[in-house]
């Protein structure tokens, strides 16, 4: 890995792991081994390795993100890297990576390690605040550009529904401050976002609501309806509980406009969205990557008409938009 030249290098670095966990679970789970026998679907591999279906099918394609594996008509075969250097034959190098993955747990250590076996204070007391402030971190430059491309006009009511730090929130709240601007959250995410709003001197500028938005009502009605990377934690039933209420929640006429990692319709690509969709498995129960495509079904599902699909960013972020008849 090159040097620390600037911040894609350092969030790459960061994000590492992932890369590193996909293809040491692909070795524990013998993917590359029974793929050697011929390619095969998802739901066959799947059944021959006793494994979940439709999450085996994301490792899969994010795979394929990485060119270890090859997709063709729904099937899935081994990529020369991977015929080369994860089977057994003279250039396997499978041991050594399973090597480094028993190295996993004490890396994981090297902190209290190097403090001597104490465990410091650190910056992971608050798991909540690190989450919520890393996503204020990952959202701002983008938040300008949104408010500014999907602008507000004096007197309409938006909601941020999930909007975690606020972000989004405050750059449309600034950007037309005659608007009313709604944050719904869950408490404790809420709590954070007080701090932040609070840093930014914009205490009293966005309306919290707190509560659980597959649960609880959202208020309104609103004009304008905000979801940014919340569908990609849930399953499709609750992304559609999610829409739903949303739908509810709008006038007439009101419009939805829902931002994700965005995969193609291969879900092969982009590699980001591809990985961010193992991410998912990792970290949800139900959740995943989705293309522009299912987006458009869910919302079609939901009672949104008019659905247009915008052009992804080179990271895969795209923003799907709707109307509510």
């Amino acid at each position: 890995m090159p040097p620390m030249k600037s911040v894609d290098d350092l969030m790459a670095a960061g994000t590492g792991y992932q890369r590193s966990m996909m293809i040491f679970a692909a070795l524990r789970l013998g993917v590359f081994a029974v793929l050697a026998e011929g390619e095969t679907d998802a739901d066959s591999l799947a059944a021959r390795l006793s494994a979940d279906a439709r999450r085996l099918g994301i490792l899969l394609d994010a795979l394929c993100a990485l060119e270890l594996l090859e997709k063709r008509r729904g099937k899935y075969r081994n990529g020369p890297v991977a015929r080369e250097f994860l089977l057994n034959g003279p250039g396997s190098r499978a041991s050594l990576l399973l090597h480094l993955l028993d190295g996993w747990d004490d890396w994981g250590r090297i902190e209290t390690k190097i403090r001597g076996g104490r465990k410091g204070r650190g910056h992971a007391g608050d798991l909540q605040e690190n989450f919520i402030r890393g996503m204020e971190e990952n959202a701002r430059d983008r938040a300008e550009a949104v408010a500014e491309t999907m602008p507000l006009k004096a007197g309409e009511r938006l909601l941020d529904l999930g909007g975690g730090p606020g972000t989004y929130a405050w750059a449309w709240a600034r950007r037309c401050p005659e608007a009313v601007v709604t944050l719904f959250d869950v408490p404790d995410t809420l709590r954070v976002a007080r701090k932040i709003l609070a840093e930014k001197r914009a205490t009293g500028c966005v309306k919290l609501i707190a509560g659980d938005f597959l649960a609880d009502p959202l208020g309104g009605p609103y004009d304008a309806v905000w979801i940014s990377q919340i569908l990609h934690a849930f399953s499709r039933e609750d992304c559609l509980v999610i829409l739903r209420k949303a739908h509810e929640a709008l006038a007439s006429g009101g419009r939805v406009a829902i931002q994700e990692f965005l995969l193609d319709e291969s879900k092969t690509s982009p590699v980001g969205s591809a990985i961010f969709s193992v991410h998912m498995v990792a970290v949800t129960e139900g959740g995943q990557s989705w293309t522009a495509g299912e987006i458009v079904g869910m919302l079609s599902e939901a009672g949104f008409v008019k659905a247009r699909k915008g052009k992804a960013d080179s990271r895969g972020v795209g923003i799907v938009t709707a109307v509510k008849a």
